[in-house]
């Protein structure tokens, strides 16, 4: 990677769809944690098969100053098609490692999206009373709301 991961601090840790229909929102959404100065950190960040991804996943999590989990695509959009865990998934483990204290950076931020603001709560009912911001498939939308979130996180050197 070309930049310094090394200062958790610096770190965003992002759990999101890796398909080509969320491209367009994945785009913004890495420039943005970029621009701000802000390492983005993915599961896809680094290939090696010898590697088992969730042991990755939680690595990147610990060593992530903030993680924003996206469960727009929770849906199966298709008859007989399987709907989607890995993100829910990804944030259990998020959530776990905040309540464990199992990170390397405290008071760790979580910004969690979905594509309407309820849309999630039929299939996540305990993250009622959760704060879930909506992007509405808008690129824009998603650009403010991790500015936002971003801005709330001590601001890297």
């Amino acid at each position: 990677m070309p930049w310094d991961t090394r200062d958790p601090s610096k770190n965003v840790f992002v759990n999101c769809p890796f398909d080509s229909e969320y491209v367009p929102l994945l785009r913004p959404l890495l420039f943005t944690i970029l621009y701000l100065g802000y390492n983005p950190r993915i599961a896809s960040e680094r290939s090696d098969s010898g590697e088992a991804r969730i042991q990755k996943i939680c690595e990147l999590i610990k060593q992530s100053q903030m993680s924003i989990h996206d469960l727009s695509r929770l849906r199966s959009t298709r008859k007989n098609e399987f709907f989607r865990l890995n993100m829910p998934f990804e944030l259990g483990i998020d959530i776990g490692c905040r309540m464990g204290g199992e990170s390397e950076v405290p008071q760790r931020k979580c910004l969690i999206l979905a594509k309407e603001r309820y849309s999630y709560q039929r299939a996540l009912s305990d993250l009622s009373g959760s704060d879930i911001k909506a992007h509405n498939d808008q690129p824009e939308e998603i650009v403010r709301e991790v500015a936002e979130r971003c801005s709330d996180v001590v601001t890297p050197k």
